[in-house]
C-alpha cells in the first residue's frame, strides 16, 4: 500500500467523489455529486489546508482521507477536522484506514496543528476504531437529523511529553481515558 497526496493524482477525484457521495449523501440531501468533486478538486493542497491524502494498492485507489479547517457548520468553534475517511469494502480490515490516520495525523502535526476533531455518524464500531488510535469522545450530538459523535486527539500531547505509545503499550493515562470512552459508548443510547 502507497499513501499520496491527491494533488499529485487528481484523475481519482471523481472515484473519491463517488464514494463519499454513497456513503454520506443522506447527511447533506441538498448536494449532488457533482458537489462533492468540486470539494475534492479543493484539496489538491500538499502544504496547507484542505488536503486529501489517497492510499493506492497495485495503482488503484482503495482509501483515502481528508484534513479541513472546518467540517461541520454548527462547530465553527472548532478548528481543524480529519474527514472523509473512507475505505473501499474489500480492502477493510488490512490496516488502510490506521494507516491513514497515522499519516494524517503526521501531516497535521508538521503543518503545525496539535488538535484535531472528527464526527461520526456510526457511533459504534467507527468510535471503537477511533478510540483505539486515541481519540477520545468530545460530545454527542445531532447533525443534520442524525445522532453523531464528535471525538478529539490531541497530536502534540506525545511530542512534548517525549513518550511515544504504540496503539497497544499500557498507559495508566491511555488505560483511564479507554475506559472513560468505553463508558461513553456504553452510555450513549441510555
Amino acid at each position: 500500500m502507497d499513501i499520496q497526496y491527491l494533488g499529485d493524482h487528481q484523475e481519482v477525484i471523481p472515484v473519491l467523489a463517488a464514494w463519499i457521495y454513497d456513503e454520506w449523501s443522506y447527511l447533506y440531501p441538498e448536494m449532488k455529486l457533482q458537489d462533492v468533486v468540486s470539494l475534492f478538486k479543493e484539496r489538491v493542497n500538499k502544504e496547507r489546508l484542505p488536503l486529501t491524502l489517497v492510499a493506492f494498492e497495485a495503482g488503484e485507489p482503495v482509501g483515502t482521507v481528508s484534513l479541513r479547517t472546518f467540517d461541520m457548520e454548527t462547530r465553527s468553534d472548532l478548528q481543524h477536522w480529519l474527514t472523509s475517511l473512507y475505505v473501499i469494502k474489500a480492502w477493510r480490515r488490512r490496516r488502510i484506514g490506521s494507516n491513514l490516520m497515522k499519516t494524517v495525523e503526521k501531516k497535521a502535526v508538521e503543518l503545525g496543528i496539535c488538535k484535531l476533531f472528527l464526527f461520526t455518524t456510526d457511533v459504534i464500531l467507527p468510535a471503537l476504531f477511533y478510540s483505539k488510535l486515541g481519540w477520545i469522545v468530545k460530545e454527542k450530538t445531532v447533525y443534520h437529523s442524525s445522532p453523531v459523535m464528535i471525538m478529539e486527539k490531541d497530536l502534540c500531547h506525545k511530542e512534548r511529553s517525549g513518550a511515544v505509545l504504540s496503539e497497544n503499550q499500557g498507559s495508566p493515562n491511555l488505560d483511564k481515558r479507554n475506559a472513560v470512552n468505553k463508558k461513553n459508548r456504553l452510555s450513549y443510547y441510555k
